[in-house]
């Protein structure tokens, strides 16, 4: 006896197979994966660098120019950490929200098979109607039930309430599914809105970033180049003073003048 107990604990475990809240799941953590990634190029970009090429600054120009880089590089992160979040944000679902736009994959997929989504149903609405009946008639089965006397009547009214009661609860578990799979493609929806929001985001952030390196970077080039235009004129003015120097020598008469 011991042996035949401890049997089907031995007897190797079923495949595991992943559904919507699987996917929900994945989803999310892609949209918590992207918001680090976007906060560290943003921790990259908006660091210590650039407070220390500010000092380079000296035109108002060029002060303008970092200061709408810096703003457009803060504003692309916070844009796409924004966005991101909304993924993250528990949402509701609701048998109709089925008719929403974003649904639309959705609804292709349960035209090409209702059976895999309704089961015995056609449509969501007799669904719906169906199971709403089922426990009409299994709430009704259980009064007769409980008044009932007759054996004979009592064993029809036992049976006819087990089969309501399984037909309610097979259109409750069709119902639970469709609602996890439009709670899955609502997830799947804002997931992939964020990606195109991250990708502009990441655009503005590129702008922003170009706009200050070229602000600071002119400057950081500047003062080498006017000490080696300083240095290029000194020897040229000293040349031009001694070839000066030269010719009044050559003059005696105008020097004794």
């Amino acid at each position: 006896m011991t042996s035949f107990l401890s049997s089907p604990a031995q007897e190797p475990a079923d495949p595991v197979v992943t559904g919507p809240a699987d996917a929900v799941a994945d989803l999310r953590t892609t949209a918590r994966w992207t918001i680090v990634a976007v906060a560290g190029v943003g921790a990259l970009l908006v660091g210590g660098g650039p407070l220390t090429a500010v000092g380079r600054i000296d035109d108002w120009g060029d002060t303008f120019a970092a200061f709408g880089g810096l703003a457009l590089t803060v504003l692309g992160v916070g844009w796409a950490i924004w966005q991101t979040g909304e993924a993250l944000t528990p949402c509701l679902a609701t048998l109709d929200n089925l008719d929403a736009p974003e649904m639309a994959s959705l609804r292709a997929a349960i035209a090409r098979n209702p059976a895999a989504y309704y089961g015995p149903y056609r449509s969501l609405r007799e669904l719906r109607t169906q199971r709403r009946l089922h426990e009409a008639v299994a709430a009704d089965l259980a009064v007769k039930l409980a008044r009932e006397q007759d054996p004979v009547r009592t064993k029809v009214f036992e049976q006819g309430l087990a089969d309501a009661r399984a037909n309610a609860e097979e259109a409750r578990r069709l119902q639970h599914r469709l609602l996890t799979l439009i709670h899955a493609w609502s997830v799947r929806h804002a997931v992939r809105r964020a990606r195109l929001h991250t990708l502009a985001a990441f655009g503005l952030v590129t702008l922003g970033a170009v706009l200050f390196l070229t602000a600071t970077g002119d400057k950081a080039a500047d003062p080498p180049a006017k000490q080696a235009r300083s240095a290029s004129a000194a020897p040229h003015g000293a040349g031009l003073a001694q070839t000066a120097d030269r010719s009044t020598e050559n003059r005696p008469g105008r020097q004794a003048l």
